[in-house]
């Protein structure tokens, strides 16, 4: 690696730098893809259940009866919606990431495979 150029190495360093930005951002996605998977369910089983079934709230170690269905619903859509916005930004932010990566991926190839023999 000694006989590589500066420059060469310098894009292997932002090459791996990316693909963990990359990472960081695909975990993110999924973890925000799973609550919002979480709260649709919620959502659904609220819609199911009859007036009268009491709904808890899950607050720390507790459970608490909540009041209101309406409030609830109300909370869980507003928590779909930014979820959903954040997966959004997300997917973008990953198109981005490998628009970057995709060249820098195929220069770094094309250095090693110059410097390599």
């Amino acid at each position: 690696m000694d006989n590589i150029p500066e420059q060469l190495r310098n894009d292997i360093q932002q090459l791996q730098s990316l693909q963990q930005q990359l990472q960081s951002t695909i975990s993110q996605r999924q973890q925000f893809e799973l609550q919002l998977n979480e709260i649709e369910n919620a959502l659904k089983e609220i819609e199911k259940a009859d007036d009268n079934t009491p709904i808890y709230r899950s607050i720390g170690a507790m459970l608490i009866r909540v009041k209101s269905r309406e409030d609830v619903k109300n909370e869980l859509s507003e928590q779909k919606e930014l979820l959903n916005v954040r997966v959004s930004s997300l997917k973008k932010q990953e198109e981005m990431l490998n628009g970057r990566i995709s060249p820098l991926a195929q220069r770094v190839s094309q250095g090693l495979q110059r410097y390599s023999g």
